[in-house]
């Protein structure tokens, strides 16, 4: 697996109010907007011009599925017809930097920063879903040394808990489990890290607890003495929340249907391509260099909603529990129906 992780970046809160960065849409197949389904009118019998280039922002992390469509193109047929994947990696202010710059027509976005970037006043929408927070995630763990004494929520208290930094979804799953728990926020200490530092900071005492993305977590536990104390999905009390996103600049979307139709098909049937065999695919990603061999062992990143649909009643439970445990500001929450592209996105009815 990449360096990066799926949460391990998301585009903070802060930083978006300080520079206007992204946009976003994607799109579906069963189960759409109530507008119905754009893509059913927009035929990919021909194309009808030389293939469009999108032009994607990747996080390196969390993107298994999606990476099929570079990394085993000829199981996809769009990719070349309608549509080529010009596809880049950055962390995730220059990602949405890149977008506002024009150089990028879609990306992989957190879900805070997308709440971040509607709120800031930018055209964007969330069209489909990489990972969720759901029974199946993998995306990592809260993690202390065996010997640390720390069994649940309740031992953070008083304790130096590593995370990604300020506004980012790690912060995020902590606060949401300190309000569970009924605790404040100031009763831990977060200590900023970056991903591949956590481990060593837990063993060297600097942290009690570490925020350990999956390839970290087996490294950590194959070495030894290292337990998982708390997932995501039990952070937030074991809801199925959004974690990470596709976004698409709806002006893409508008000026070339035929190819983000053709990428949306492709995407759901890689989608269904990886959950029917994970192991087959391993292969294609490593060859690709999108996975290392190590962390393909770490096994597939995260939870996954089966056709890459996303929920309006899961995304305004999320915001409603980041106001509630203190990490979004109560103006940041808005209606769930403007995060997404009305019969372009896929959607959970």
């Amino acid at each position: 697996m990449p360096a990066l992780s799926l949460g391990a970046f998301p585009l903070s809160i802060t930083a978006a109010r300080g520079a206007l960065i992204l946009a976003l849409s994607a799109g579906a197949l069963p189960a759409l907007a109530a507008e119905g389904d754009a893509c059913a009118a927009v035929d990919l019998s021909v194309a009808k011009s030389s293939p469009v280039a999108i032009r994607y922002g990747t996080t390196g992390g969390g993107e298994e599925p999606l990476a099929l469509l570079w990394a085993d193109q000829a199981s996809y047929p769009g990719n070349g017809k309608f549509y080529t994947m010009q596809v880049t990696e950055f962390t995730s202010t220059d990602r949405m930097t890149a977008f506002q710059a024009g150089q990028i027509d879609a990306g992989t976005i957190s879900f805070p920063s997308l709440v971040t970037a509607v709120h800031v006043g930018i055209d964007a929408r969330a069209v489909a879903s990489l990972v969720q927070v759901n029974e199946a995630d993998n995306e990592g763990a809260f993690a202390s040394l065996s010997s640390g004494g720390i069994r649940d929520i309740k031992d953070f208290k008083g304790k130096k808990v590593g995370y990604y930094g300020p506004n980012t979804i790690s912060e995020y799953w902590v606060k949401s489990a300190l309000r569970r728990a009924g605790m404040k926020p100031n009763d831990v200490s977060f200590v900023s890290l970056p991903p591949p530092a956590q481990e060593q900071a837990l063993r060297n005492g600097q942290i009690d607890v570490a925020w350990l993305a999956r390839q970290f977590l087996f490294k950590a536990k194959s070495t030894g003495g290292v337990e998982t104390i708390m997932t995501p999905f039990q952070a937030t009390g074991g809801a199925s929340q959004p974690s990470l996103l596709i976004f698409f600049s709806p002006k893409f979307i508008k000026a070339h249907p035929q190819a983000y139709c053709a990428w949306r098909k492709d995407y759901q049937q890689a989608l269904a391509n990886w959950s029917a065999n994970p192991d087959a695919a391993y292969p294609k990603l490593i060859a690709a260099k999108y996975v290392t061999p190590f962390s393909a062992k770490a096994g597939a990143d995260g939870g996954r909603s089966p056709d890459g649909s996303v929920s309006l009643a899961e995304f305004d439970a999320t915001m409603k529990d980041m106001a509630t445990s203190r990490f979004l500001p109560p103006a940041m929450v808005q209606p769930a129906a403007k995060l997404v592209m009305p019969g372009y996105s896929l959607m959970k009815q």
